[in-house]
């Protein structure tokens, strides 16, 4: 017995089953993408096992209702989710999602047991419809039809990424947006963002999931292409609001400090909105003692290079010129690609994987699974000095 064929191959991941047939078995790879570009050149060591392991844990950790009602909201929270329907679900159900729990490399049921001697990178979940919006090209403008989500489908992709945000960094991309006074009141901010702002109720953004490349939209549109009801924009909204606080309570727990994250909502059987895909360091931006511990530390690396600067080049030449392949630009006209990363870099961006796997499953199982990891001390320790090197190296 082996598992499944693949269906779907990902930058990152692999949906492997038989189609519209649960389960699919999504296979986390050691590949990793940054800035829309997909698979990137270089593999992190066991990243595969670390994702599909925190994706599960999490998920249990949401769906457990004890979990929320067990959890006191905070002070400032608390009039505002006052006799909340969604509050009130979590805490008697939990947070419905749709994974369905770690498997062999055959398939087989992990116990919690055997993770840290048998864990593979493969997590088996209940299938979801992913409704491609269609590109035109009118006039050279390129434009997205949404119209088959005005059929009102179930068991699909909410065609979304929802981002929370507790803060403000130097490099978020919020800033890019802070001059739009229209926008950054629509998300409930009194004054212009800044870099160093801290929030103590997360912002929500929302941005396409499903286009050439994500970009940023208004709530209204929002729930203009995804076709959602009042009701449930405002599921989605509380749902991804108390999770992150849910969620940021919990790295509290562990010394990790969270500041923003996205996650990923599909329409259930009855159209109630379930979280999906995964969570993890790809998909929130983490700090241990001001240490970054996330997907942004490869991000750095990146950061002034003159591959980025193409890749952003590219994208403007294409919307300009109507096209979705702006990496086709990039490779075959401006000619870069995405350089390797340093070896130093790379050992300690995977260790950072098994660190915050450790963690988490010490906090919620009472085990390790990563019995060759480094702790977090040392990992934020060796991040750090990469940090530096890479400054002085970018100072040059």
């Amino acid at each position: 017995m082996s598992l499944p064929e693949v269906i779907v191959k990902g930058s990152v991941k692999n949906i492997r089953g038989i189609k519209d047939k649960s389960p699919y078995i999504f296979e986390f790879s050691d590949r990793y993408s940054a800035f829309d570009w997909g698979e990137m050149p270089d593999q992190i060591d066991d990243k595969g096992k670390s994702l599909a392991f925190m994706a599960w844990a999490f998920f249990d950790f949401l769906g457990n209702s004890d979990n929320w009602k067990n959890w006191n909201l905070p002070e400032n929270m608390k009039e505002k989710f006052n006799n909340s329907s969604s509050l009130e679900y979590l805490k008697e159900k939990g947070l419905d999602h749709h994974a369905l729990g770690l498997v062999d490399e055959n398939g087989n049921d992990l116990g919690k047991s055997e993770w840290a001697d048998k864990l593979q990178p493969n997590l088996a979940v209940k299938p979801m419809q992913i409704l491609h919006p269609k590109s035109l090209n009118e006039d050279g403008d390129l434009k997205w039809d949404y119209s088959i989500y005005k059929e009102n489908p179930t068991n699909a992709l909410v065609p979304l990424e929802v981002i929370f945000r507790f803060g403000v960094p130097e490099g978020s991309s919020l800033l890019k947006r802070a001059s739009d006074e229209k926008y950054w009141r629509s998300l409930g901010l009194e004054t212009e963002p800044k870099a160093g702002d801290i929030f103590d109720i997360p912002v929500i953004e929302f941005s396409t999931k499903l286009e050439n490349y994500d970009r940023y939209i208004s709530y209204e549109h929002a729930k203009e292409i995804a076709n959602l009801t009042d009701a449930e924009f405002k599921s989605l909204w509380e749902k991804s609001t108390l999770t992150a606080l849910r969620l940021k309570d919990l790295f509290k727990e562990m010394d990790v400090e969270l500041w923003d994250g996205k996650f990923e909502f599909a329409f259930g059987e009855n159209r109630e909105i379930i979280i999906i895909d995964s969570i993890g360091p790809d998909e929130l931006r983490l700090t241990h003692k001001g240490v970054g511990l996330s997907k942004q530390v490869l991000r750095n690396f990146y950061e002034g290079s003159a591959w980025l600067d193409a890749a952003l080049k590219s994208k403007k030449i294409a919307d300009e010129r109507g096209v979705t392949d702006w990496k086709n630009i990039c490779i075959n006209e401006l000619k870069l690609s995405p350089p390797r990363i340093d070896a130093n870099l790379k050992q300690s961006v995977a260790m950072m994987y098994k660190a915050i796997s450790n963690k988490l499953s010490n906090k919620l199982y009472g085990h390790d699974v990563f019995k060759d990891s480094w702790d977090l001390e040392k990992t934020a320790s060796e991040l750090k000095i990469n940090s530096t090197k890479l400054n002085q190296k970018k100072a040059m």
